[in-house]
């Protein structure tokens, strides 16, 4: 047998070397639900949450089963809101069946709003290639945000853009056809969210608050039509009064004129506010919670960041995020280089983190290893858990973790 050459020993030993690199690294579990997801929520009558639920390193994969369909939620947030809107779809659905309904809406004219929902059961992508999972928060150290908030207010066709505004909840359509405050009367009287993504409640609140506008049936009697066999949901409901109560164009113009007092540059609050893959209403939720840090320093940054998100579990992680921090003392400056940081008066930092469940993946090392988060004292928030591997690590370089830190989910 002939003898190996000294190059090719160099590459066998370079190849089993990246091998155990690799193998150093934990791959993210497959978890039981009732692990990682609080009680009130896997507990509820009328869905069931699948019992085994894939993890990515940072967040779950759910999915919800109901005689309403059959829902993803990427993330306990998600998973939570999107468990508090079957009652909705559940009323919904039995109003548009019942006769008071189906008399009004033969007398209504033809919807203009068919076209919004096709697109909002069908919508397009506006921004293609760009990642859609909250892991882009751990896996960089410059969050590129002029580059991606040029592309999130640029990129598409007139027809992309419109559908992915549609799929918010049809937005625009609606308000060009003056029932908006009916249809946000509707989801008051529901406890959900007027600009919801999920797109058969979206459906559902266009169909019954067109009908409800134009045959003059009023709120109240769309929500005392009786539909046998409701569903309790303990999960926490959609609260937000501004949000239900402000015309969207006032909303807007609040949200605006609030970011211009955070001294965010022009052209970012306009990618920020254009942004459509963020729902109105999560806008206003983040524009809300940084006015509640007051005199820190840094809350433009955490709006360029929010800028170029391209899913709205992306947006609700900076959310969360910025909320985590409200109950840090002596916060200083809030940073927003790849995730949000909060630094404190004393040169301390912490890293708000509303995820599940995190792996020690490669990502997750680089994260705990970048240069620019080491201080004499660091910590990181989870509202989750991590295993105990990543613990560990975590421990030996010198941060501080909490787990379990729950926020409420609005």
């Amino acid at each position: 047998m002939m003898s190996k050459t000294p190059r090719t020993m160099l590459a066998l030993a370079l190849g089993f070397a990246a091998i155990a690199v690799a193998a150093d690294y934990e791959k993210p579990p497959v978890l039981p639900a009732r692990d990682i997801v609080p009680a009130a929520i896997l507990g509820g009558k009328g869905y069931t949450i699948d019992s085994k639920v894939p993890t990515d390193g940072l967040l779950g994969r759910y999915t919800i089963r109901s005689p309403a369909g059959t829902f993803p939620a990427h993330g306990l947030e998600m998973l939570s809101v999107r468990v508090s809107e079957l009652p909705a779809i559940q009323h919904l659905k039995g109003v548009s069946r019942s006769k008071v309904f189906l008399s009004a809406a033969r007398g209504a004219a033809e919807k203009p709003v068919k076209a919004a929902v096709n697109i909002v059961t069908h919508p397009k992508e506006t921004v293609q290639g760009l990642p859609a999972g909250i892991g882009r928060f751990f896996d960089r150290v410059q969050s590129g945000a002029n580059q991606l908030v040029e592309a999130a207010s640029s990129a598409g066709s007139d027809e992309d853009r419109a559908g992915a505004i549609l799929k918010g909840g049809g937005t625009a359509a609606r308000d060009a056809l003056g029932y908006e405050q009916e249809r946000r009367s509707l989801a008051k009287e529901l406890k959900v969210d007027p600009y919801t993504s999920n797109p058969v409640l979206a459906k559902l609140l266009d169909d019954v608050a067109w009908v409800s506008f134009t045959g003059r049936l009023g709120t109240n009697v769309v929500m005392s039509a009786v539909v046998p066999g409701s569903i309790v949901i303990t999960a926490t409901r959609f609260t937000n009064d501004l949000v239900w109560d402000t015309p969207r164009g006032d909303l807007v113009v609040r949200n605006e004129t609030t970011l211009k007092d955070f001294q965010v540059p022009e052209k970012t609050a306009r990618a920020f506010m254009a942004n459509a893959a963020i729902p109105l209403s999560v806008k206003t939720d983040l524009v809300q919670a940084l006015e509640k840090l007051r005199d820190v320093k840094g809350r433009a940054a955490v709006i360029a960041l929010a800028a170029t998100a391209r899913s709205e579990e992306q947006a609700r992680f900076l959310v969360t995020a910025v909320r985590m921090l409200e109950k840090e003392r002596a916060l200083e400056e809030v940073t927003a280089t790849g995730t949000v940081v909060g630094r404190n008066k004393g040169g301390g930092i912490v890293v708000p983190a509303p995820v599940d469940y995190v792996s020690w993946t490669e990502r997750v090392a680089r994260f705990a290893n970048r240069a620019d988060l080491k201080a004499a004292e660091r910590s990181i928030v989870l509202t989750g858990k991590m295993s105990q591997r990543a613990r560990k690590e975590f421990e030996a370089l010198g941060w501080k973790v909490s787990e379990d830190v729950r926020e409420e989910v609005r």
